[in-house]
């Protein structure tokens, strides 16, 4: 059962892999792997292991969550403008 887990961990991801899993586009996993925000390695190509990416997230879960509980301030009305 160990050798199941680690097998998991050790599966390396292609950029197409990685953007469908964040759901978003190819360019923006070359965007995040140049500005060195997420981990990879390079063999012969472009490659994120599941530990990685389980990394990454977990690092942008918890910086969002500061963000998420700061209240915006109420918008102020236009009163010049009518619909």
């Amino acid at each position: 059962m160990t050798h199941e887990v680690n097998r998991e961990k050790n599966i390396m991801l292609k950029v197409q892999d990685v953007a469908a899993r964040l759901n978003c586009s190819t360019a923006t996993v070359y965007q995040l792997i140049e500005s060195q925000q997420l981990p990879h390695y390079r063999c012969p190509g472009i490659r994120v292991s599941e530990e990685q990416l389980a990394e990454f997230l977990a690092a942008r879960q918890s910086a969002e969550k500061p963000r998420q509980q700061a209240s915006k301030p109420p918008r102020q009305r236009l009163k010049h403008i009518r619909l």
